[in-house]
């Protein structure tokens, strides 16, 4: 993690990199069809010449049999033979066996579709989900029960089942992790929170601003938490408070880490489940900087 004040390159943004990565799909796509057309072309061809060999054939067997010069030909028949028909099990049989690939693809997606949604509705939801930003493993690994603990002491048992939940997501975000692992997989999974309502609270620094774009997606926490010192436009900076002994971490933290929160747009179409959990996730934090901010003087 840089430094607060540490100019860093500008980066793309996780929409950006996702929609790359969709235009490299549909290209590679494109290109698979493109030889796929080329050749469906070639094996068409290859028919046509063949057709016209045997018609020639055919031509000459007709001369032979007319001039006499043969008496019957086993490639021209005066009869043609009756067209096959099948039964109705038989044009089903041969549907699917002519279909076979493009309907394993088509099971397997709706497979995972539907495993999604009966993980959705069967699995129960925490009461608020803070994601975590960065790529700091040790830090995640060692602290994320104690903040999913330290949260839960602000909220209330929201989905009524009888307890207190607060579940901590973490994303590595930084040019480095982009660059260990081509930010596949971490910018699918950072691209789908923030296409849904149910993660509002956001733990992060600055190397992570160019994927989640905070100008933009979070809210400006001046109109309510401005009296502290800690705050600064959209970020509630914990470097210069007990949030590191809270959570366990025994080395100081560096200054640009931030907690904020993102801001609900009335062009979500998750926007009413996006607000309810925002009426849940604000007030904790408020609480969270009661505890942990200094109030300027």
């Amino acid at each position: 993690m840089s430094k607060k004040n540490q100019k860093k390159p500008k980066e793309k943004s996780v929409l950006d990199i996702a929609r790359e990565m969709e235009e490299q799909q549909q290209a590679a796509a494109a290109e698979a069809e493109e030889k796929a057309r080329a050749l469906a072309q070639e094996a068409e061809e290859a028919r046509r010449i063949a057709y016209e060999k045997q018609l020639r054939e055919e031509r000459l067997e007709l001369m032979r049999l007319k001039q006499g010069v043969i008496a019957e030909s086993e490639t021209i028949r005066e009869e043609q033979e009756q067209k096959k028909k099948y039964t109705i099990w038989q044009k089903i049989s041969n549907f699917f066996y002519h279909n076979k690939w493009w309907m394993g693809i088509g099971g397997f997606f709706a497979f995972v579709v539907g495993f999604l949604i009966y993980q959705t509705v069967t699995t129960v939801r925490a009461d608020m989900v803070v994601l975590l930003v960065s790529d700091d493993d040790t830090f995640n690994a060692m602290c994320y029960p104690a903040i999913e603990e330290l949260f839960e002491q602000y909220i209330e048992d929201e989905n009524g089942d009888g307890e207190i939940s607060v579940d901590v997501y973490y994303i590595p975000a930084s040019e480095e992790a982009a660059i260990q692992s081509g930010y596949t997989g971490d910018s699918t999974k950072l691209f789908a929170e923030f296409q849904v309502g149910q993660s509002l609270l956001v733990i992060s620094d600055t190397d992570a601003d160019a994927f989640i774009v905070p100008d933009s997606t979070l809210d400006d926490l001046e109109p309510k938490l401005g009296m502290y010192e800690q705050t600064e436009g959209f970020r509630f900076y914990l470097h210069d408070t007990d949030f590191a002994e809270a959570v366990g971490w025994e080395e100081p933290l560096d200054e640009d880490i931030y907690i904020g929160i993102r801001k609900v747009k009335d062009s979500f179409s998750f926007k009413e489940e996006m607000q309810k959990n925002y009426e849940i996730a604000f007030p904790a934090l408020q609480k969270f900087a009661e505890e942990f901010g200094t109030v300027a003087e």
